[in-house]
């Protein structure tokens, strides 16, 4: 079943107190982050009654609502409602980094460890 991500971001606005009340939302990998002006005027129990919203969490400022894997797709369609966003910390470009020979090292060895790590349970039941 396709999920209706226009639908579940205006109920999400509405409960968070709208887009007036939305000074600035980020994502993660599975929770749209809210930062509001009167955490008051959310709705708690209306925004964890939302079909396809996962839970709800309070912490360090931020409102979060916990969307899981489809995340983007619900902030993607949240924008246009007039909600001011920008980019996670974790999706900000980040800076090049020089390559020392401890720095190739380390590449190589997870690249090893990524590639062996799925067999470990053969080689057990073996």
């Amino acid at each position: 079943m396709a999920q209706d991500f226009k639908k579940l971001a205006r109920n999400v606005v509405a409960g968070v107190g709208g887009a007036e009340n939305v000074t600035n939302l980020t994502h993660c990998m599975t929770r749209l982050r809210f930062i509001l002006k009167d955490e008051s005027k959310a709705d708690d129990a209306k925004v964890k009654n939302i079909p396809g919203v996962m839970g709800l969490v309070k912490q360090g400022g931020q409102y979060q609502v916990i969307i899981g894997n489809n995340v983007a797709a619900a902030y993607k369609e949240i924008l246009p409602l007039g909600v001011e966003g920008s980019v996670a910390q974790d999706d900000a470009p980040k800076e090049k980094q020089k390559w020392t020979p401890k720095r190739v090292g380390m590449t190589i060895l997870d690249a090893i460890i990524g590639t062996m790590t799925p067999l470990i349970p053969a080689i057990i039941g073996g």
